[in-house]
């Protein structure tokens, strides 16, 4: 089975300011290119529900390698997943990473171009560099067969080693409007039959 991944698209990390519930919040680490993959990840997310039935599975990761998270690997297993495609943020943190991990673990993984995003574009093309030599595949579009959709989303807590650690400010909190699927892709999300 073939799983679209949608990494770290949440209110914290895509928008400067955003609105939820009629209150204005700032997004906590931003990815300044995130804004530009939104339309296109919305309209991979419109094809794949446009498309039949398919199911939809959100995973919280306390870092930026989700499969620190058991539910991951069991999920997958579960689901009998074989393939992926990965779209989101970031090219040289949790898209690099996670890619790798799918990657180290069997599975045919591919980066949909145009569908994810860096902090630092010239990280982000070395990261999509080496990712490329390691075997993965770089392609523009993803099939109609699709079956799964996984979010794959940073939610941390005061406990939260990434958040105790100090490299990145606190962002992505547990029952805050930071850690929510931005809007255009959760209303994609909720279109699905």
């Amino acid at each position: 089975m073939k799983a679209l991944i949608i990494m770290d698209m949440t209110n914290d990390f895509v928008f400067e300011k955003y609105e939820h519930e009629g209150k204005e919040y700032e997004g906590r680490l931003v990815a300044p290119l995130g804004k530009t993959i939104v339309e296109p990840i919305e309209a991979l997310v419109k094809k794949v529900v446009n498309s039949g039935t398919v199911s939809l599975f959100r995973i919280s990761k306390d870092h930026y390698d989700a499969f620190t998270n058991p539910e991951l690997e069991l999920k997958v297993a579960e689901l009998g997943i074989d393939e992926v495609f990965m779209t989101g943020l970031v090219d040289e943190v949790c898209i690099y990473h996670n890619t790798l991990g799918f990657l180290e673990r069997g599975f045919r993984t591919n980066v949909v171009r145009g569908c994810t995003a860096p902090f630092d574009p010239e990280k982000g093309r070395e990261s999509l560099g080496e990712l490329d030599a390691c075997g993965t595949k770089m392609v523009d579009d993803i099939p109609s067969d699709i079956g799964v959709i996984l979010l794959l989303e940073d939610e941390h807590d005061e406990n939260s080693e990434e958040i105790k650690s100090g490299s990145w400010p606190p962002h992505s909190m547990k029952g805050t409007p930071g850690a929510l699927t931005i809007k255009p892709i959760r209303e994609a999300l909720e279109s699905r039959k």
